[in-house]
């Protein structure tokens, strides 16, 4: 599996200047199998490219592999578009919305560490509990971290008809920038890159018909959330905390960003609100208490839920297993459920 997401990774460097994808992302390679130290594909040639110095390229690319001895290849004439929609997109004045998509719900943090990826992945479960259709993209270009909540890593997603299809896991179409990678690839993009990839990623994903896409955001106030408000129409956010005053502080800023791009703020979540001891009962409050409820009140929002810390549900997320998809009767889950129907409340 290494060696195959090694090359897969190759591959995706090498692209089609005339519509500015690689031949990944355009569906040219077919078949791509790996036995022992031999490479072997089959590639589609785009109309109007050269297939010989294509072929070049694409080998000289997979060389970079010290392990790799041979390539084979075999060639098949194709044609190739750029796809509409993305283009469309890139052009278009104003927000745009995503064929099949109901409603766009983001997930969102101050700062970093807050637990925003649990409460995304969980919020996504139990809104599909509801019977809703729901779909969850990792838009924490930086460090994606929902293929090893969902168990998904090394799973990379197909590709048809030029668009990428999402993997499924519990009845959620899952799409993250960390399947495209390996766990010790840093991702360095400035603004324009990471345009781009959304732009693909909504745009050029066959997302299907769902009632819900859930954006896991990357945390503060950068160039992901301003990108995506300018792709795409979100219908709500909601922003994560911790208790702690200099979490909060993050969180002001955070919310006075969506307030100020005029996407609707639904609430706050505060995680790690509490310790309940599984013998005694005890609640301790290791991060101090109501930061979250104080949040609300100064700026006119509702508490959406207070999540506990629990180590059943930290072990159970590190295998792929979020709390919600690990009972419905375990406590976490049901204040996760809690959030989902005050979230659903919102818009129906």
């Amino acid at each position: 599996m290494a060696k195959l997401q090694d090359v897969f990774n190759k591959l995706k460097e090498v692209r089609i200047e005339e519509v500015e994808k690689d031949i990944v992302t355009l569906g040219l390679v077919r078949d791509l199998a790996v036995e022992g130290n031999t490479v072997s594909f089959s590639l589609k040639i785009p109309a109007g490219e050269d297939a010989i110095e294509l072929e070049k390229r694409v080998k000289e690319k997979v060389k970079e592999l010290d392990w790799v001895e041979k390539t084979d290849i075999k060639i098949e004439k194709h044609s190739v578009e750029a796809p509409k929609l993305g283009k469309e997109a890139e052009k278009a004045k104003g927000p745009q919305k995503i064929e099949g998509v109901k409603r766009i719900l983001v997930v969102a943090s101050g700062k970093g560490g807050v637990g925003k990826s649990t409460v995304a992945a969980n919020l996504a479960i139990a809104i599909s509990l509801k019977g809703k259709k729901v779909g969850l993209f990792d838009g924490d270009v930086y460090g994606p971290s929902i293929p090893k909540m969902f168990g998904i890593e090394g799973m990379v997603p197909r590709v048809k008809d030029n668009k990428m299809v999402p993997v499924e896991r519990y009845g959620i179409k899952l799409l993250s920038i960390g399947l495209m990678l390996d766990d010790s690839t840093p991702v360095i993009w400035r603004g324009p890159l990471v345009h781009k990839a959304y732009q693909q990623f909504f745009f050029d994903t066959i997302w299907g018909d769902l009632d819900y896409l859930v954006v896991d955001f990357p945390p503060g106030t950068g160039d992901a959330q301003i990108s995506a408000a300018q792709l795409i129409k979100i219908d709500g956010a909601v922003i994560v905390t911790t208790p702690q005053d200099v979490a909060l502080l993050d969180v002001r800023r955070a919310t006075n960003m969506f307030v100020k791009m005029q996407v609707p703020v639904l609430g706050v979540v505060e995680n790690m609100s509490y310790f309940k001891c599984p013998k005694c009962g005890e609640v301790t409050r290791i991060f101090g208490k109501g930061g979250g409820e104080k949040l609300g009140k100064e700026m006119g929002l509702p508490l959406l839920g207070e999540i506990p810390i629990d180590p059943d549900v930290v072990q159970q997320g590190d295998l792929g297993m979020p709390a919600v998809a690990m009972s419905g009767d375990h406590p976490v889950a049901k204040e996760f459920i809690k959030v989902a129907e005050r979230v659903l409340s919102a818009f129906e």
